[in-house]
């Protein structure tokens, strides 16, 4: 089912809990990609809090310039526009916190435990279901602002992934075997990353790092780490306290990696 555009993004912010998210809920038929569009948003002076939701991206983006697969009326692709009195370096950080917003969210609505994958899948079943791209942006004037962009796949079948990703991704719909309400997860995860980025503030992150450890399986697994032309093999082991992986490398050593700099494989 479609979205009705008007009565169903006055729906999404009415039935909101949230002291911050959800200001101005934006929802459109069709987008070239929702961080963008905040970001255009936030150059224009747009308040913190403001989430763009589009029905369809033409130009949907992950990590490192990868393309997000927008099918129309299959999935939930939103952005959120905050404005934290944080430097850059958080961004790593505020990552990891939308990453346990989504997980909690999608554990409401999936009979198959979801599971996040460092530093910004998260996987059902080994497959993924969700991607979140994160981005620090600055206006002309000075403002700056973190853009949390949120990929899912709800009502996707299988015939209607791309054929090179039909081995890897999956959806709410394939795990459950029967669609789910948009709506719904969207106020559901507004909400939780509303609870989640309240957290953040007062705590600094200690909690979202206790979190995220808690929803994920990545620990003591073998990984590979590829970082420009060097790859790094060992175990994951833990994050530190800026959010970076852990890695106990081939040679014995601890390794830190950085989120913005690495892809991560697991064996």
């Amino acid at each position: 089912m479609t979205y009705d555009f008007e009565t169903d993004a006055a729906s999404i912010k009415d039935n909101l809990d949230c002291a911050l998210i959800g200001s101005t809920v934006l929802l459109l038929p069709e987008v070239d990609s929702t961080n963008k569009l905040v970001k255009e948003y936030l150059e224009n002076g747009a308040e913190e809090g403001l989430v763009a939701i589009a029905e369809t991206q033409t130009a949907g983006r992950g990590r490192f310039g990868r393309t997000w697969h927008s099918p129309a009326e299959k999935g939930i692709y939103l952005s959120v526009l905050l404005k934290p009195r944080l430097t850059p370096n958080h961004l790593s950080r505020l990552t990891l916190m939308a990453g346990v917003a989504t997980v909690s969210t999608l554990n409401e609505f999936t009979r198959q435990r979801a599971t996040l994958k460092w530093p910004n899948d998260i996987l059902i079943n080994g497959k993924k279901a969700c991607g979140l791209l994160c981005e620090y942006s600055q206006a002309p004037d000075g403002t700056t602002g973190i853009i949390i962009g949120v990929g899912i796949n709800i009502n996707h079948l299988p015939e209607q992934f791309p054929e090179e990703l039909r081995g890897t991704s999956t959806s709410l719909l394939i795990e459950n075997g029967l669609p789910v309400k948009r709506l719904s997860l969207i106020r559901s995860l507004l909400n939780h990353l509303d609870q989640e980025y309240q957290a953040y503030l007062t705590d600094g992150g200690k909690e979202t790092l206790r979190k995220w450890t808690l929803n994920t399986d990545l620990f003591e697994k073998q990984v590979i780490i590829t970082c420009g032309s060097n790859i790094t093999r060992g175990v994951a082991l833990r994050l530190d306290d800026s959010g970076r992986l852990i890695v106990r490398t081939e040679g014995g050593d601890e390794k830190a990696f950085d989120s913005g700099e690495v892809t991560l494989r697991t064996k």
